[in-house]
């Protein structure tokens, strides 16, 4: 499932795919003289960076290898599901030296878990884009990273596949006077804020004042 929906993130951003074996796809993106290639490669257990260039090399189409572009432009983007996300602790190290390897393609380790692949029943790139701007599943998310959700898988794939464009919705400005306001008032602090507002520029015994009283409401809101 994640394969396809990383296979439908690239044809949305002008991939074509190229060809599919049992593990890997491959896809590429000809703009005139610019060329640029991802290969999809699920991998079933943790191989080393050697074993991992040898085995997607071995099943790339010939067009694409002898794309004189090809090895210098080309990502490759390893999935691995794990039993729980805790497990990356024990391997960081290890998708690390796969990342890091500077032989043949640039290298992204996307890991997950079967309950944030399950998460993504149905879905297509474009949930992708409205679940990372989703600010209250960001919320959940930041509560708890480690949990499986959603957010944490696509969160992941937006990380671990840089190259992947976010679409930026476009917002009316609001003006930070009124996000000031709007602030204080959800803090229930209107009636501070508006002596701040009318203190005169320069009034010593006003600003001590008011430093107190914004003290002493601080101290009444402190629990016993």
């Amino acid at each position: 499932m994640l394969k396809g929906i990383i296979s439908n993130a690239l044809t949305e951003q002008d991939f074509s795919l190229i060809h599919e074996s049992e593990q890997s796809s491959y896809f590429s993106r000809l703009n005139g003289d610019a060329a640029r290639f991802a290969i999809v490669h699920e991998m079933r257990e943790l191989h080393s960076p050697e074993a991992l260039n040898e085995a997607v090399s071995l099943d790339a189409p010939k067009e694409l290898v002898e794309h004189p572009a090809f090895k210098k432009n080309c990502d490759l983007i390893c999935l691995l599901r794990l039993g729980k996300l805790a497990e990356f602790k024990e391997l960081e190290d290890r998708f690390f030296a796969i990342e890091e390897d500077a032989y043949y393609y640039k290298k992204y380790v996307l890991y997950y878990t079967k309950e944030e692949e399950d998460c993504l029943a149905g879905f297509k790139f474009a949930d992708l884009l409205r679940t990372i701007s989703d600010k209250s599943q960001f919320d959940s998310y930041k509560k708890s990273p480690l949990s499986s959700s959603t957010y944490s898988i696509a969160a992941k794939i937006f990380i671990k596949i840089p190259f992947l464009i976010l679409s930026h919705e476009k917002r009316e400005l609001v003006p930070l006077k009124l996000q000031a306001e709007a602030a204080v008032a959800e803090s229930e602090l209107t009636d501070i804020y508006k002596k701040v507002q009318s203190l005169p520029e320069v009034d010593d015994v006003a600003t001590d004042e008011l430093i107190k009283e914004l003290i002493e409401n601080e101290l009444e809101n402190i629990p016993n």
